[in-house]
């Protein structure tokens, strides 16, 4: 293109010929300005036409003012777009169907009494078109691998023509022979959702948009790996080759998640909770946060908030489990993907394990009710001793005991005030100890480790926290007690 340019100057100097009466040398005794384009003629052909983004150079005389600036037209005259300048880079339209065409840019001059050319200088432009790319990638370097029917695909595209040459795309679910869904050019990611019923045809989202485009797309297969197709389409019509990525889709059984966010020994809060909650939660989903296999990239959370947020619209019950390592980032996506699963009232409970290194606020506690955690002033771990207790506030809650060391049993402060939409209560206290040079000693802190946030929009229980783990906690062979009330009682399961 620099070439182009180049030889469009060099012209400009040297050419005795211009695609405009009195480039000559005549005398002008037209009232009206004159336009000139740059050369007379651009002679190319086959693969050394032009693409359609071009770069085009005029100027214009007045005999009775001077020239102030110029139309241009790329569409027959049919329409004039205005500049003050005497070059400019446009962008042709061949036909829909042609692969080339030679395209008129019309010029014409306007000078300070507001008179125009009346027979606008021309210039034919050999063009060809060029096919657009795309190419499908993952935010953040996460592929996710496994999902519910809530998944969000991101492209690039490209095209030598200019990205303003990309008319849309059109995305296949599994089968490229189905009719296209075909989206707007400047929509670059979407999500496709399942509605409630968990038809084969979907929504789909055009990127942080929370209304669907018009239309739903079909094929989406459950409990089996998905493929989403897609390729890109330029104003004429030409078509870039298709790309793809795949992804398996798990169909909800019931309307309970436990999402368990364990880095290590996932299973083990698993079972506990699951063998002691069965005969009243018999059948629940489930959402491993973290890599099961690294090896085999088995990669179950969304790619952002507001995808993970529509996973877990399917779900009005939430069992949320994290260990020390993994707690911040779990208490992070939660706050940001659970508004609207709390608005739509929604009921969760989250375990959350506190290691020393986590700060004593984060605003990712907003959502929780706890106000900061607690640290020992000497800044000693807090550990919770085999055969100490937690006791409840409430007597026909039981009261639990330690069953194995609990090196970081770290408590917190629950929430005074109302947050408008929420009241919070504290449920239970903690015998802890601090560990340190001058060896065992009681902490006489806050000592909170169990605590509820209450929906003032419904009128009852949305979370149950607890900052220890359960599976620590069955000393007096009751914690199937404490899981009933947790469950039945204040979420209603």
């Amino acid at each position: 293109m620099k070439n182009i340019k180049y030889l469009f100057f060099v012209l400009t100097i040297i050419t005795v010929f211009a695609c405009k009466k009195g480039y000559e040398g005549n005398f002008n005794n037209s009232p009206n300005p004159e336009t000139f384009m740059a050369v007379s003629k651009i002679e190319r052909s086959g693969t050394n036409r032009l693409t359609t983004r071009v770069d085009a150079y005029w100027w214009g005389t007045s005999a009775n003012g001077f020239v102030v600036g110029y139309e241009v037209s790329i569409d027959s005259m049919k329409t004039w777009t205005y500049t003050n300048r005497s070059d400019s880079t446009l962008l042709l339209t061949i036909p829909i169907g042609s692969d080339t065409a030679n395209i008129d840019v019309y010029v014409r001059a306007i000078d300070n009494l507001g008179q125009k050319d009346l027979t606008p200088a021309s210039l034919a432009y050999p063009v060809r078109n060029s096919a657009p790319s795309v190419s499908l990638y993952n935010i953040a370097g996460k592929k996710t691998t496994k999902s519910f029917p809530a998944v969000h695909f991101f492209w690039t595209s490209s095209d030598a023509d200019g990205l303003q040459d990309i008319n849309g795309f059109d995305i296949f679910l599994n089968d490229t022979n189905s009719n296209p869904y075909s989206i707007q050019g400047n929509v670059l990611d979407v999500t496709i959702m399942a509605d409630n019923l968990f038809s084969d045809s979907c929504f789909v989202f055009p990127g942080t948009k929370n209304k669907a485009l018009e239309g739903r797309i079909k094929g989406i297969k459950y409990n089996d790996w998905n493929y989403f197709y897609i390729k890109a389409f330029d104003k004429a019509g030409l078509r870039s080759a298709f790309v793809y990525d795949s992804i398996f889709i798990k169909k909800p059984v019931s309307k309970t998640l436990f999402v368990n966010a364990y880095l290590t020994s996932r299973n083990t809060p698993q079972k506990f909770i699951n063998d002691r909650i069965n005969t009243f939660v018999p059948l629940f989903d489930t959402l491993y946060l973290n890599n099961r296999d690294a090896q085999q990239n088995n990669f179950e959370q969304s790619p952002d908030a507001l995808t993970q947020s529509r996973v877990f619209s399917f779900f009005n019950k939430i069992i949320w489990v994290s260990d020390e390592g993994a707690t911040a980032a779990s208490l992070s996506l939660a706050q940001q993907s659970t508004v609207d699963f709390f608005e739509n009232g929604g009921q969760m409970f989250m375990m959350c394990n506190f290691g020393s290194d986590i700060p004593n606020e984060l605003e990712s506690f907003g959502f929780t009710p706890i106000q900061k955690l607690v640290t020992d002033s000497s800044g000693l771990a807090i550990r919770m001793n085999i055969n100490d207790e937690i006791t409840p506030f409430d007597n026909t809650w039981p009261t639990l005991k330690c069953n194995t060391i609990i090196s970081s049993a770290r408590p917190f402060y629950t929430q005074t005030a109302s947050s408008g939409t929420s009241n919070f209560d504290s449920l239970y206290n903690a015998k802890l100890i601090t560990l340190g040079p001058g060896g065992v000693r009681p902490f006489n802190g806050q000592s909170t480790v169990v605590a509820k946030r209450i929906s003032l929009k419904y009128n009852k229980t949305a979370m149950v926290f607890m900052s220890l783990p359960i599976q620590n906690l069955n000393g007096n062979n009751n914690a199937s007690i404490f899981l009933e009330k947790v469950f039945k009682n204040e979420l209603g399961f």
